[in-house]
Formats: structure tokens, sequence, C-alpha cells
């Protein structure tokens, strides 16, 4: 095989939302970043999320400001700038399905008494909805409880995924799925990657694969940090007949407890269906149980936060993800973007999707420390990663 050698500043595993958003930063700031990809851009974690710009009021139910809301607060400021075009990156172009959250309780004391305390500690990001202003789910005269507003956008993510490939889009790699990855290194770090027929040589590697990160510190023999999969089984929803199709909704609907029961986001899949994306306890919870169960519980659940809304007939799917982070005690939810360096390599996670520009933040400081230098590269004429399909149009088949 004819080996083809390839020279960069920085080599990237990974074209989830981590891996690109690093990938236009450091090629913005006139670094030169090869993203390299074995699968679809955005294929696992990144087209799995709900499109969610988190600002941490789900993790303020009980009234208390965790370290995690504290850490993801500012995100949806940093993401609204680079909407508007004047961020650190351009996604200007990127839909937004809506510029805020909702968030209700319902009749009982208990919901009330839970976003009673959440609007306490995070009075300046959200807002009790007057009754004139709902929208029409909200008016009916049946809906008894409370409405608040969030200000945390939800976005598109395969338009977030096409902005972010657009500029920088001739160094983006993809790489056969099948190759074996080797690497050459000595003491002071790795100085190459060979994969099938590209060997490239670079100053810095960074892991943003997620989920495929584990594999690769395998071929590393790094033993720490290590990986933990926390899985969801998400499930998804539609009507039957278009005509009646479901109206949009993007909210957090509250119990008891100190999580959202469920979380519902709006799609549209490529005929133009509203598709509800149900996250929350019920994916949680619904880990292993067989689509028939799982649905039947969704149903339940829809009805019973929504008692005075008249369902359309639905069909039902779901999808099951494994959230990739570092490895916590108990296999806890990790407050913040993770990053480790281990002498040129560095591995990293964002955690949450909000959070990319924040591990982006940490990597680039990371790559500082190493004394990262701009150097002249050619880019050669590579083989294109494609963006993978939107799991609206893909869950129900």
């Amino acid at each position: 095989m004819t080996q083809q050698l390839i020279t960069t500043d920085v080599v990237i595993i990974g074209a989830g939302i981590a891996g690109l958003w690093l990938h236009n930063r450091l090629n913005n700031m006139g670094f030169h970043a090869l993203l390299l990809e074995n699968n679809t851009i955005g294929n696992a974690q990144t087209l799995s999320s709900q499109g969610i710009i988190h600002g941490g009021t789900k993790y303020a139910l009980n009234g208390i400001l965790s370290k995690a809301t504290q850490a993801i607060g500012a995100m949806p400021a940093r993401w609204q700038a680079c909407l508007k075009g004047t961020g650190e990156v351009d996604l200007s172009q990127v839909k937004v399905f809506s510029d805020h959250q909702l968030m209700w309780s319902q009749e009982k004391l208990s919901s009330k008494m839970v976003s009673f305390f959440a609007s306490k500690a995070l009075s300046s990001r959200m807002q009790t909805v007057a009754k004139p202003e709902r929208p029409p789910l909200f008016q009916h005269p049946d809906f008894k409880g409370a409405l608040y507003r969030l200000e945390e956008p939800v976005l598109d993510i395969p338009s977030v995924l096409r902005c972010l490939v657009q500029p920088w889009q001739d160094r983006i790699l993809q790489i056969p799925s099948e190759s074996e990855i080797t690497w050459q290194q000595n003491t002071h770090g790795v100085q190459s990657i060979q994969i099938g027929e590209y060997k490239i040589q670079a100053q810095q590697f960074v892991l943003t694969a997620g989920e495929g990160n584990q594999a690769l510190l395998d071929t590393l023999a790094i033993k720490k940090p290590k990986m933990q999969r926390r899985p969801l089984q998400m499930v998804l929803c539609k009507a039957k007949d278009p005509k009646q199709a479901l109206p949009a909704i993007y909210a957090h609907s509250l119990g008891s407890g100190s999580k959202p029961i469920a979380t519902i986001t709006s799609h549209f899949d490529e005929n133009g269906n509203t598709v509800w994306y149900i996250g929350g306890n019920i994916a949680e919870q619904g880990v292993g149980k067989s689509l028939a169960d799982i649905s039947q519980e969704a149903q339940r659940l829809l009805h019973d936060i929504l008692p005075w809304f008249d369902f359309p007939e639905l069909k039902w799917a779901s999808h099951t993800i494994n959230r990739a982070e570092p490895k916590q005690s108990a296999l806890s939810r990790p407050d913040t973007a993770f990053v480790e360096s281990k002498n040129n390599i560095h591995i990293a996670w964002p955690t949450k999707l909000a959070l990319a520009p924040d591990l982006a933040d940490k990597v680039i400081d990371a790559l500082i420390i190493q004394n990262l230098v701009a150097n002249e590269h050619s880019t050669p004429t590579l083989p294109q990663a494609t963006i993978g399909k939107p799991l609206w149009d893909i869950a129900f088949k």
C-alpha cells in the first residue's frame, strides 16, 4: 500500500460537536488542524441530542445553584453570540427551532413547589409566562399549573453541523472505519498516527470521539482517565396522519423530584411531520425495555402531563444512546467539560452539547501550555466526511 504523508499542527479525532467546534476555533486562530472521522459527522451523541442549549435550570430544581448549574450558566449567551454571527464560530445560518424553552408544573402542590424553588434560584434566567402570552397548548382552561420561560434556545442540530463543517471542510478527513490505528511515539509523546494509507505528523493530538475515546485510549495503552457510559432510551412519536400533526413544543414537565418528568422537543421529518423527541426520567428509566413497553409508558405519561390535550393516533419509535463521559463515582454525571493531557495527547469529553465552547477553551489552553506553534502546511485533497442523517428520518423505519 502506498503511504501518504500528511503534516499538520493538530490532529483532532472525532467529528461530533466537540471536535467540530475545536476544529473551527483552531483553524480560525491560524493553526492548521485536521479533523478525522471514521463514520458520518455527528453520527452518535451529537445527532441524538435534543438540540437544547442548557443554561442550568434543570440542574437547580431543588433550589440550589450546583456546580453544574454554574458551569453551564454562561453557555446560552456564548451560543447566542455565535447564532448572531458575532461569536467565536459563525452559526448565523443555523435554524433555531425556538429561542427559549418552557417549563410547566402540574396542578399538584409538590410540582408547584419544585418550580417555585427553581424560579427563586434562577430568577434571572426564568420568568413566569402570563396567561395572554402562553402558546395555544397552554391556554386551555383545564391547564391549572404554572408556566415559566427559560432563556435557553433549541437548535436544529443538522444545521449546526453544516455551519461547523463548511468553513474548513477541506481539513476534515474521512478515514475507513475498519482501518487499524497505530501511533509512533517516544518519551516526549506522539509524533505521528498511522491510519490505513495515511501517516499524519502533528505537534498535538486531541481525542474528541465520545464513546470512541475508549478504543483510542486502549490503542495508546492509556489506563486513565477511564470512560463511563450512561445509557438512555429516548422516545419518539408523531401523528400517523400528518394532517393531524402534533403541535411544536419545547418544554420540561416538572414533577415532585429534582429532575423533569419529561423533556419534549419538536423536530420535523423529511415529509414535514412533527416529531416529539422525549427525554427526562422516562429515557433514563426506560433502558432495556421493549418498544411496546416504553411506548405504552410514554403514552400514559403524555396523557398525565397534558391531560387537556386531545392526542391524535400516534406512531412510536425509540432510540438508545450512550452518554460517554469521564468515569465518576457511582456513574454520576460530570459537572463540567473534561480535558486531561498525557504529554501531547489530550483526552476530551464535553459531557453536554452546550459545553462545547467551554471544552474548546480548555483544550486550547492545554495546547498553548504545550507550546503549540502555527506552521505552514499544504492540505492535500482528502476523502470528505459527510453529515449523518437526522434521527427523525430513520427512527421510524
